[in-house]
Order: C-alpha cells, then structure tokens, then sequence
C-alpha cells in the first residue's frame, strides 16, 4: 500500500512538473501555443455623435482629413491647435481659424523634434484633450517595388509615419495627463494589418503603419497608469490627395469616403474609446482591425 501511494505521489509531482515546463514554454512563446482565451468584441458606433467638447491638438490639419477634422472639431465647440509644415500656405484652414477664435493654426514638422519641443515647451501647462497625430506621407509609390527600392524614400516615409508619431506623444504626454479626456490618437490604416495583407504595393506605407500600430501599443502601456488613453484609428479609404496617387499608381479604381465623412466617424469612434480599449486597432466604422 506504502509503496502505491510513494508511485502516485511521484505521478503527481512528475504530472505537476510537466505543467510547469507547459506554463514556462508558453511565456516563452509569447502565449501563442495553446489555445487561445475568447476575445470580447469591440464594437462602436460611429455615428454616435457626442456633445463634449475639450482641446485637440491635431497634426497635418492643413488639407485632407486632417483640414476635416480641424474643421468638425471647431464646429463642436472644441479648442483647437491645428499644426501644419508651412502654414503661410494653408488657406483653408487659415480662413477656418480666421472665423473662429477657438481654432489656432501653429507651425509644425513633425520630422524636426527640436520644433515639437517647442510647441510643447509653448503649450506646457496646458491641458490637451485629444493629441490628434495625424500627419503622414505616402511616399512615392514607385519607389516602393521590390528590386528597384528607394530606401531614402522609405527612411522618411518611416521618420514621418512611425517617429513623428512617437514623438509626439512623449512631448505632449503631461499636457494629454492634466486634461479630462487624456487620450493620444494615432491614425494608422489598415494597410498596417499583417494579416490582411494581399499584395506587395505601397510596401513602405505599409510597414510605416504596422510599426506605428506595435509602437503605439507600446506608448499605451507605458502611460496607461496616467490614465491615458492610446487609440489607433484607420480613417477608412478616403478621398484625398494621397489615396489617389496609391490608386493612379496601381491602376485601381473604387469607391472613396469623403474626408468629411471621414472625419465626422472618427471623431465619434474617439469619443467612445475608454481606457479599457487602449491600444486597440480600430476601423473608423467602429469594428476592430486584425493586426
């Protein structure tokens, strides 16, 4: 009888060992050997529109979607610091910021860090809702075909999309801190999913925005016990200057958003975000993006 219960005793210490090992090469793996837990689904409404209001600084505000979102915010009552490289130029928004003095228009390249210092610097203090990154370059697109690679192109296509982002968020993360909303936006694209990846065109976009997915994942750990909210948005296809020249390019034809309509559905999926959704990767219809 001893000598059963000493083989069932060393069984379990043997069993108990096994899943330790089990456990310990999971962690290892990141996770991703055993089946995985079920995931919630996020889901939001994009046409939810809110009626409060803050401040939000929003980068590359001089044309596109980024002219659009200046142009609701302000139309929501909201303070807004709109950045562009040459602001002498930008008319549009110049003639918004003429008719409401909420709106501010401030010089900023996010490629020079010296300069988001600066405005940081200039707006230290002061609380800032909703930090807006949405400056991005496409690149020339046929710069970006396998075998004949421009990897100057690529090195600003990067510095622009992936580290002016970055940058951004930590010189702007005790402004985002002391505000009410404390969130940090990245807009990305579904371009950056790997997973839904079907062709090798725009290949330094695409990978601008899958680094800028992982980073901004990062900086959302990092700042979540500030209580800041990350969010990674894809405005969906939309009309502008840039998504047509992918399109000319490639040869392609479809069907485009309106940066106003655009704008109006991500700025309500932004409204919505919580900090429990920090860090997710969503579409401006409100439904999560593989990565």
């Amino acid at each position: 009888m001893q000598t059963i219960k000493s083989h069932l005793q060393a069984s379990l210490v043997a069993l108990l060992g096994l899943c330790a090992l089990a456990v310990a090469i999971q962690a290892l793996a990141g996770g991703h050997t055993g089946a995985g837990q079920d995931k919630r689904v996020v889901l939001l409404d994009p046409a939810r529109r809110s009626d409060i209001t803050g401040t939000v600084l929003i980068t590359g505000a001089n044309r596109g979607i980024g002219l659009e979102l200046a142009r609701n915010y302000a139309e929501r009552g909201w303070r807004v610091i709109a950045t562009a490289r040459k602001p002498q130029k930008a008319d549009e928004l110049n003639a918004i910021a003429a008719g409401n003095p909420k709106v501010t228009v401030e010089q900023l390249d996010v490629l020079d860090h010296a300069m988001v210092d600066a405005l940081a610097a200039k707006y230290k203090d002061q609380p800032i809702d909703v930090l807006l990154n949405n400056a991005a370059i496409l690149g020339e697109p046929n710069d970006q075909n396998f075998g004949s690679y421009d990897y100057a192109v690529m090195n600003r296509v990067i510095a622009t999309n992936v580290q002016g982002p970055i940058k951004m968020a930590e010189a702007f993360a005790d402004s985002v801190a002391i505000s009410e909303h404390k969130k940090i936006i990245a807009m990305t694209s579904v371009q950056g999913s790997i997973s839904s990846l079907r062709n090798g065109f725009i290949t330094f976009y695409n990978t601008s925005k899958a680094a800028l997915n992982m980073a901004m994942r990062s900086v959302s750990v990092s700042v979540k016990p500030r209580g800041i909210t990350v969010a990674l948005i894809s405005p969906g296809a939309v009309d502008t200057e840039m998504m047509n020249l992918a399109l000319d390019r490639a040869g392609v034809r479809f069907p485009l958003l309106t940066p106003q309509a655009s704008a109006e559905a991500v700025i309500n999926v932004i409204d919505q975000y919580g900090l429990d959704m920090s860090g997710t990767f969503m579409s401006h219809t409100g439904k999560e993006i593989p990565w």
